[in-house]
């Protein structure tokens, strides 16, 4: 028999069934999604629209009890003392209020309403968003915005207090924002409800209020709320589920949302879908026992596609094609090998590409949150020293200053300069380690006499003023980075004398067990709770998380240690009994035999007073002339230079001894200046870089363009003067570049 095209056998089939079911169906679908749209669009905007109006309520509610009272104030001129009383009353009768603030026109305050008059406030000054008030002499709604007495995150409402057709106080209702968070709860059952301030942050919002209020809603939602102030949409919420959100626009500028889940409204669609299944099984069932009358070619051609789709369906070898008398079928087949193939691999490309991007969104949530906790962390270190330094340098220009006061300044200056630098290096040394660019030269030291060496420096420096330190050490040999094994100690330590208090007790430990060599630093200062005991290795993160921040630190510094333990083959763990019980940190490294021991160097002296000519090129006129004064202060006289081709002339010109170069300078950089100037004057002259650029790349370039010894800013006076002081001694470029 010849074959034929399978249309030519189904087409009397197609008459019968499937073209009526095809054409029943689209039009159920249409109806059915065109009607269900329309009514839950309009159902959902009729909610939002009531809620604005609630919170509108609410919110004229507000400004009209205090525009009363404000009334009653300007009409009664009675003392303050009965004012606050009267507030006390009206706070206490009113839910939605937290508190009740009263300012004079000039900013200072009058009372709180949740203190006893008179009791003694610290100093609070009327907000500058508050002018418009006295400005425009209207009720103004704020945005949600920190208080500045608390803390806390608020929204709050003022009105003028009017005498004599002038401004005397403004009147400010801290508003209960869980009362809004009830209220927007009570309103939107059914979905979610949540209100934005002018800034789309949140205010309230029925699920989660307190721990949402202050955030971003989803950022689609914002980006189409600017565009109409009334619509609804389909987004994804904070918590990744599917919604349709509804919102428009407050009459005091806020906005009002209201979500309603998608799941229920899929659901009715899958409903419809299921009907129309039931409906294509029955017409397609009648529709093939007309075609079994048409014939048992077809059937058997069919069934041969039912058998290849069987087999791959449960990843059996597919058997040779079957003979089929339909064209079409036996193309089909072929198609359907490839069809499967090609949609494993469209499946499987589709899978990886999900898990991909969920894993970038989280990384990079992640990411932002640690980025905005070490800004804010980096802005408060940053601040603090930098407030004490300036506080001195008023003390410093001041011509009533005492000896005493401005050794007292001069004091605080290095100190807080050091801790800046140190905050720098931290950052710089936590970078490198991180990205792996931190190379380790190994040698066997013994861990006891590192740490007494950490020790030694720490207390000739004073960092264990004011507290017990106890030592207890036994060999213990290592191999290791004599800087990073030093480092590692110095963190450890510092950390210690950090978080314990004055006359505290600081312990070092050290001994072999068995294959290791074991580092104990304990404290008996604030101790760490249960619950970060498993985070305090963590980049950035402060148990110490209050406004205050007294302990001070980015968060790094553990970070580090740890990473360095860890690329030294060692591991580190951290004990503590609970707050207030002290710290233990446990360092343990990889033990090896004796073997000898390099000289730690002593606690740099200082240098002898010998006078040099020193050429100091440097570009920030500022940290020029102060380090010219602090030289010539040591009896050295200097020549100082702006740019290279300055400096170059002075050279030639003047032959010094010593030239100090920033790298950074305008024209001709560091590097070139000093090969210029070596070539020119030879080995005679004592080349030393100065420059905030300080890691091992920049050691390198500096040694292979002539100098001889590399430090970075800020730099301690005296450690150039004991740089100057070595090369008086004669040692070789290769000892003094550092």
């Amino acid at each position: 028999m010849r074959s034929r095209s399978i249309r030519w056998h189904l087409f009397q089939v197609l008459l019968v069934s499937i073209f009526p079911v095809g054409l029943f169906a689209a039009g159920l679908l249409y109806l059915h999604w065109q009607a269900q749209e329309h009514e839950r669009e309009r159902s959902q905007i009729q909610s939002v629209r009531l809620l604005a109006a609630a919170v509108d309520n609410a919110l004229d509610s507000t400004v009209q009890r205090m525009s009363i009272f404000a009334g009653l104030w300007a009409a009664n001129p009675a003392s303050d003392a009965v004012i606050h009383a009267q507030a006390r009353n009206a706070l206490a009768a009113n839910r939605d209020w937290a508190n009740l603030l009263a300012f004079r026109a000039d900013g200072t305050a009058v009372f709180r309403a949740n203190e006893p008059f008179g009791t003694a406030m610290p100093e609070m000054k009327l907000l500058p968003q508050w002018q418009r008030v006295i400005n425009e002499r209207a009720p103004m709604v704020s945005d949600v915005f920190v208080s500045p007495d608390q803390g806390a995150k608020v929204v709050s409402i003022g009105v003028p207090v009017v005498r004599n057709n002038q401004v005397t106080h403004v009147l400010v209702a801290r508003l209960n924002l869980r009362w809004f968070d009830e209220l927007v709860t009570r309103q939107g059952r059914g979905g979610v409800a949540g209100i934005f301030d002018r800034n789309w942050k949140f205010v309230a919002r029925g699920a989660e209020g307190e721990a949402r209020r202050g955030t971003d809603p989803s950022q689609p939602l914002v980006e189409d709320i600017k565009r109409n102030p009334e619509g609804i949409g389909k987004y994804q919420n904070l918590n990744g589920a599917a919604v349709y959100t509804s919102w428009t626009a407050s009459r005091h500028g806020w906005w009002v949302a209201f979500a309603t889940p998608s799941e229920p409204v899929e659901s009715a669609f899958w409903r419809y879908l299921g009907l129309l299944g039931a409906l294509w099984a029955a017409l397609l069932a009648a529709g093939v026992a007309y075609a079994v009358s048409k014939g048992r070619h077809i059937a058997g051609a069919l069934e041969s596609v039912k058998a290849r789709a069987g087999e791959l369906a449960a990843s059996r070898t597919p058997s040779a094609l079957p003979a089929s008398r339909v064209d079409e079928v036996s193309e089909a087949l072929e198609a359907l090998d490839h069809a499967s193939q090609t949609l494993q691999a469209a499946m499987s490309a589709r899978d990886q590409s999900l898990e991909t991007e969920q894993k970038a969104r989280a990384a990079a949530e992640a990411a932002n949150r640690a980025k905005d906790e070490f800004l804010a962390m980096l802005g408060h270190e940053l601040r603090n020293p930098l407030a004490a330094i300036w506080s001195a340098v008023a003390v410093v220009r001041s011509d009533r200053h005492t000896r005493e006061q401005l050794d007292f300044a001069a004091g605080v200056i290095e100190r807080q300069s050091r801790h800046l630098k140190r905050l720098i290096d931290d950052l710089l040394d936590v970078g490198r380690v991180m990205t792996g660019k931190v190379m380790l030269e190994r040698a066997p030291l013994d861990l006891a006499a590192a740490a007494r060496y950490v020790v030694a420096t720490l207390e000739t420096s004073g960092r264990f003023a004011q507290r017990r330190l106890e030592v207890d050490t036994e060999p213990a040999w290592v191999d290791a980075d004599h800087t990073r094994l030093e480092q590692i100690i110095t963190n450890l330590l510092v950390n210690a004398v950090t978080y314990s208090a004055a006359g505290g007790r600081v312990k070092v430990r050290v001994a072999r067990h068995g294959d290791e060599a074991v580092l104990e630093v304990s404290d008996d200062g604030r101790g760490i709770a249960p619950e970060h005991l498993d985070r305090v290795f963590d980049l950035f993160f402060q148990a110490d998380s209050t406004v205050d921040r007294a302990s001070g630190g980015l968060g790094i510094g553990l970070t580090l240690v740890q990473r360095l333990v860890g690329m030294h083959g060692g591991r580190i763990s951290a004990r503590s009994a609970g707050p207030g019980h002290g710290a233990t940190f446990e360092v343990r490294l990889p033990a090896v035999e004796a073997g000898k021991q390099p000289a730690l160097a002593a606690v740099p002296p200082r240098a002898a007073a010998v006078a040099h000519e020193i050429l100091l090129v440097e570009d920030n006129k500022d940290e020029r002339d102060t380090l010219r004064v602090a030289l010539e202060l040591e009896g050295h006289r200097v020549l100082h230079a702006a740019d290279g081709v300055a400096a170059l002339e002075l050279l030639l010109r003047h032959r010094p001894r010593v030239a100090i170069l920033d790298i950074g300078l305008p024209g001709m950089d560091g590097y070139q200046l000093a090969r210029q100037a070596r070539a020119a004057s030879g080995p005679n002259l004592l080349l030393i870089a100065l420059t905030g650029y300080g890691g091992a790349g920049d050691v390198q370039r500096a040694r292979q363009a002539g100098f001889d010894c590399h430090l970075t800013k800020p730099v301690d006076v005296r450690e150039l003067i004991h740089a100057i002081a070595r090369n008086q001694r004669g040692l070789s470029p290769d000892q003094k570049i550092a």
